[in-house]
Parts: structure tokens; C-alpha cells; sequence
């Protein structure tokens, strides 16, 4: 890593944790990053501090050896990202020396965005952060829209259920139902999602 070829800069000052028990590489990564424009917040020397920094922290991106104590690089990016939480994705590029096709398909499976092989080149470095933060930021947006879709869709069935309750009950038609509860909805100052499952919950004691 002692290039001195002119550093790549970077879009953004991202939170970057890096997590190497090689003291010469993080002190090496840790320069070129902050010349390069990035904000180190944190250095991890084995596999479980890095998932413990990583939840804390919650950083923007994490640079990570394969081969450390404790917990090896593929293993504590399968826990940072299980987001059994929902938190959302945190990029992880894997650093090692070691181009093994398997661990290139182990580190996949685990939701790594990136896999550069000792020793990095700063200029595929900074290209690499860009690239892995950029891919993330998409993945979790187009997870956000599914989640707001799934909620939607959710919500849609509940009020045709709830409809089809006061429909039945009321003899009244599809529109009436609807007017109905959507003038109890702004009466009541709730979203129509809850009106519906009040409208169910109350048809089922009931019935």
C-alpha cells in the first residue's frame, strides 16, 4: 500500500470502520483513507469487536481482513448484516491475501459488496468504497419501497375486508361503505389501515 501515485478523492466523507489485526495495515489503510477524504470512526482487531463496532457505530461502510482472531472477516459480515433488527445494509468489502475462488463465493452468500486482494492499489480503493456504498444505497431504498408496497398491500386488504363488513351489515353499497369510513377516519384522526382493523376486531366479538 505505499503508492505514491495522487490519491482518488472521495463523493463524501463516509464513516468507515476498518477491522485488520495487522497494526501495519490499519495504520496504512488509515492514511490513505483520510487523504483520500473519508472519516475513519473506528479500528476493529478481530471478528467480534468488528460486529460490535458495527452495531454501535452503525458506520457507512466497513473495510475488513478475512484472517483475524476470534472471528474470521466472513463470518462477522454475515452477523452485521442478518439485520434480524431491520436495520438497514451495511456494505462490507473483504481484504485479503488470499484469491481464493471459495472464499470469493463464501464472502457472496454473507452480502459482501466488495473483495480487493492484498496488497490494495489505492487506486482500486476508493473506486471500490464508492462503488460497494452506491450499490447498498440502492439495495436498501428498493427494499424500502418493497416494505412500504408490502404495507400498502396490507392495508388495502384490511379496508376491503372492513368494507365488505359494513356492506353486509349495513346493506349499504361499495362507495357508501367506503365515504363511510373514510369520514370516521378523518373524524377520528386515524389512518384507515386501523379504522379497518377496529371495524374486524369489533365483527368478530360480535359475530
Amino acid at each position: 500500500m505505499n503508492d505514491t501515485r495522487p490519491v482518488s478523492r472521495a463523493s463524501s466523507a463516509l464513516k468507515i470502520l476498518i477491522a485488520d489485526d495487522d497494526q501495519s495495515v490499519v495504520k496504512g489503510f488509515d492514511l490513505i483513507l483520510r487523504d483520500a477524504g473519508y472519516n475513519v470512526v473506528g479500528v476493529a482487531h478481530d471478528g467480534m469487536e468488528a460486529v460490535e463496532m458495527a452495531s454501535t457505530m452503525r458506520p457507512d461502510l466497513v473495510l475488513m481482513d478475512i484472517k483475524m482472531p476470534r472471528m474470521d472477516g466472513i463470518n462477522a459480515a454475515r452477523i452485521i448484516n442478518s439485520r434480524d433488527s431491520g436495520d438497514s445494509l451495511i456494505p462490507i468489502i473483504l481484504v485479503t491475501a488470499y484469491a481464493e475462488q471459495q472464499l470469493v463465493q463464501k464472502a457472496k452468500s454473507c452480502g459482501v459488496l466488495g473483495y480487493l486482494v492484498k496488497p490494495v492499489h489505492v487506486d482500486d480503493l476508493v473506486p471500490a468504497i464508492e462503488l460497494a456504498y452506491n450499490t447498498a444505497q440502492t439495495i436498501n431504498a428498493l427494499e424500502g419501497v418493497v416494505e412500504n408496497l408490502t404495507e400498502e398491500l396490507e392495508a388495502r386488504k384490511l379496508i376491503e375486508k372492513a368494507k365488505g363488513i359494513l356492506m353486509k351489515h349495513l346493506s349499504i353499497h361499495e362507495d357508501d361503505a367506503m365515504r363511510m369510513m373514510q369520514k370516521e377516519s378523518r373524524k377520528q384522526r386515524i389512518k384507515m389501515k386501523d379504522l379497518a382493523q377496529a371495524i374486524i376486531a369489533s365483527h368478530s366479538v360480535l359475530s
